[in-house]
């Protein structure tokens, strides 16, 4: 695994429970936390959130701002920052999945206080090629025994969260790949028929022969003899696999090739686990969690009383 970047955060006392800490995780359109037990928080811009598990806890209310459950924050001059409430146990990994990549943050109780590090992580790209019963096999929701399976399509920087995506049958990519050839073969010869003077038309237009072999070639136009790279629409996706006790997960991305004959990009991206030890000399710096803030401005379902009560109960708790 390579390490883009890691920070340890020290979480003071009035946001550290007996196991469990409360944390404000920032994104700006979309994001997805998920644990061992599955999706605990998903988001789309311009939607309200379609799963948060930390409204369903009573355990929030033993934290400040926890009557705030999510918030905006000023970023830059006219950005704004989405912030969410979230609750981590105690040595249990948890992956998010939005706008900056994949973060893993994982929390190690310290006395009274605790120790957290978010990682951002990544992997080395390998390629397998596979049929295309082997590829709507990888895409299904099938699980096995105690190991649960999410999968999270990715689709032009959007995520669909616990939607399914099919697959375009391959009768579906044939038209497709055909309808585009003879749009692009069209489209060639207006543009020979218009632009004589320019160096490809005046080649094409001495030799003829070239462009009416390929309109002719597409009547007869046949899958099986071609190859191609086409990015499938719903092939990529972030697949997690889970257990009582670990999490692995791949970044995959499906190409077509040729008939039942797929190309699989896959990323395996390893889920680690930490001691406090580990923590503590991982990182010379670490950092101590800031309080937030909360502009009412940007924030109309907030009273400026909620804050209040929110900076009293950090007040008393503080140790």
């Amino acid at each position: 695994m390579k390490k883009v970047s890691e920070v340890v955060q020290r979480v003071e006392s009035h946001y550290v429970g007996d196991d469990c800490i409360q944390v404000m995780v920032p994104y700006i359109n979309t994001i997805t936390i998920l644990n061992k037990d599955g999706i605990i928080y998903s988001h789309k811009k311009g939607s309200h959130a379609s799963i948060n598990k930390y409204v369903e806890d009573d355990r929030r209310k033993q934290f400040p701002y926890s009557n705030i459950p999510t918030h905006y924050s000023r970023i830059g001059l006219f950005g704004k920052m989405n912030y969410v409430n979230q609750l981590l146990n105690f040595e249990e990994p948890y992956i998010r999945i939005g706008d900056v990549g994949i973060i893993e943050s994982f929390a190690v109780k310290d006395k009274n206080e605790a120790l957290l590090i978010n990682t951002i992580l990544t992997g080395d790209r390998r390629s397998v090629f596979v049929t295309r019963k082997e590829l709507e096999e990888l895409f299904s929701n099938s699980t096995t025994g105690k190991e649960k399976k999410y999968i999270i399509y990715l689709d032009d920087e959007s995520m669909n969260i616990g939607e399914f995506h099919p697959l375009a049958s391959e009768e579906k990519i044939y038209n497709f790949v055909k309808s585009q050839i003879t749009e692009n073969v069209s489209e060639f010869r207006k543009y020979v028929n218009n632009n004589s003077s320019s160096t490809v038309s005046w080649y094409l237009l001495q030799h003829p022969l070239f462009l009416d072999f390929v309109e002719q070639s597409i009547k007869d136009f046949d899958l099986n003899k071609m190859k191609f790279d086409i990015e499938l629409k719903g092939g990529k996706a972030i697949i997690l696999k889970s257990n009582e006790s670990d999490i692995a997960m791949q970044y995959v991305r499906a190409n077509f090739v040729s008939l039942d004959n797929y190309r699989i990009d896959i990323v395996d991206i390893p889920v680690n686990k930490y001691t406090l030890e580990q923590l503590k000399h991982l990182s010379p710096m670490i950092a101590k969690t800031k309080e937030p803030r909360i502009p009412l401005k940007l924030n109309p379902g907030v009273s400026r009383e909620d804050i209040q009560e929110a900076k009293q109960m950090v007040k008393s708790l503080r140790k």
